[in-house]
């Protein structure tokens, strides 16, 4: 009577394959971070879309007709009467605004040098300054007894205005406020939360609006926009409009300044009125945090679904077997377990199979792996690289990997399972 055989196909290698973690798993790990970088290029990218280019022709420009453009403002203030001269340079600026009454709007300050203002104040007449947006360093340059706050908004807000400047007031509230701004001193207005500000050099007032906004064909329709931007502009009956691009080399000579002597005021540190936290540190700090903060949650709510492998525990309760059976295959199936459902499988065939090839049984010591791999090849009668690889062989990547593993498992159970033949040992009576 011949051995029982298995009819198990042999690896595709001599050697058994090394087991490895499935692939997905770092993936779920990733999935997260991957989001939020897309959400925050997605919206990086919006941000800069939806700034105003200032190199851009058209932009804050009265013949602009785009939504940055600046035509409908153009229009609203020829509608009143408000006679606009369109000039391309700092020098004919000072030409066109000759010697009456006007304002001279300047909406891109990054390219005209600063020193335009005290030309301006050396001209007879009244005059008025509108400069949009200037940074922190060239706030200080246009505006001497004025400074920039830190940190500026991420866009412009409509807020109030928060004074008694009849300007402000026939606006409204009014969508002004991204830069901040302060003056060291007397102010000819202070509104809208710093967002605009004015100060006073001989008979020309600089005023410095924090946002493009209310100038914008885009935004001017909304809250008291429109209205702020006319109020300020079209006051003198005459705007000087600085249509420039780029910066110019043939620019204004240099003017001397005396910047006033700033002096910080004493403010208690111990208690709550001095700059708070918030204050202290720049925006994009609190922005790099919070989407840490979601980062961690995320990644919390991803990972709890299953924080790891499935643990066996005692039930609670008595049930049948079959329902037992049929409970854990299906959480097991619901979670893709495919590692877990074999290794439960694979040891419970092993329990068994130690039982069959041990001398002693099961109630010796257990078997090391190559022992048991070779006592139960021998039982077989297949290589030990098949059986090793039917045992202690790879986690299934899919359910048809799992099934597949699952028959030769239960083939091999039955041909170990089989009555081995017994030898007779010959000898006399």
């Amino acid at each position: 009577m011949s051995t029982p055989t298995a009819t198990l196909a042999p690896p595709a290698t001599g050697a058994p394959p090394k087991r490895r973690k499935r692939s997905w798993r770092w993936v779920r790990a990733v999935a997260p971070f991957v989001v939020l970088l897309i959400i925050y290029g997605v919206t990086m990218v919006a941000h800069v879309a939806e700034e105003p280019d200032p190199r851009d022709p058209g932009t804050l420009s009265p013949t602009g007709t785009g939504r940055d453009g600046s035509s409908q403002l153009a229009g609203l203030l020829e509608a009143r009467g408000v006679r606009i001269d369109r000039v391309d340079s700092p020098s004919r600026a000072l030409s066109a605004l000759g010697l009456g009454d006007g304002t001279v709007f300047v909406p891109t300050p990054e390219f005209v040098g600063p020193q335009l203002v005290a030309r301006v104040a050396g001209l007879p007449g009244r005059h008025r300054v509108v400069v949009v947006a200037p940074g922190p360093v060239s706030a200080l340059f246009w505006a001497p007894s004025a400074y920039a706050l830190y940190p500026s908004r991420w866009a412009a807000k409509a807020v109030e205005p928060g004074c008694d400047d009849p300007l402000a007031r026939q606006a409204g509230r009014a969508a002004a406020l991204r830069a901040r701004y302060a003056v060291e001193g007397a102010a000819t207005r202070d509104c809208y939360d710093g967002g605009l500000v004015g100060v006073r050099l001989a008979d020309t007032e600089v005023v410095l609006v924090g946002a493009s906004d209310p100038f914008r064909n885009g935004r001017i329709d909304e809250q008291g926009n429109a209205q702020l931007a006319v109020g300020l502009l079209g006051e003198l009956g005459r705007v000087v409009w600085l249509d420039v691009h780029a910066s110019d080399p043939t620019n204004l000579p240099p003017v001397d300044i005396s910047l006033p002597e700033y002096h910080r005021p004493e403010t208690d540190r111990s208690g709550g009125g001095g700059p708070s936290i918030w204050d202290a540190f720049p925006p994009a700090l609190w922005a790099s945090l919070a989407l840490a903060a979601a980062l961690a949650v995320l990644v919390g709510l991803v990972r709890g679904r299953r924080l790891g492998p499935p643990v066996a525990e005692p039930l609670p309760v008595i049930v049948p077997a079959a329902e037992t059976v049929t409970g854990r295959g299906r959480l097991y199936h619901r979670i893709h377990a495919r590692g877990a459902t074999l290794d439960a499988l694979r040891a419970a065939a092993i329990t068994r199979l130690t039982a069959l090839v041990s001398p002693v049984g099961s109630t010796g010591p257990p078997l090391d792996s190559p022992t048991l791999v070779t006592l139960v090849a021998g039982r077989v009668n297949l290589p030990e690289p098949v059986v090793e690889e039917v045992l202690f062989g790879r986690e299934p990547d899919s359910d048809d990997d799992l099934q597949l593993a699952v028959d030769r498992l239960d083939t091999l159970m039955q041909a170990a399972s089989q009555e081995q033949p017994r030898t007779d040992p010959g000898g006399t009576s």
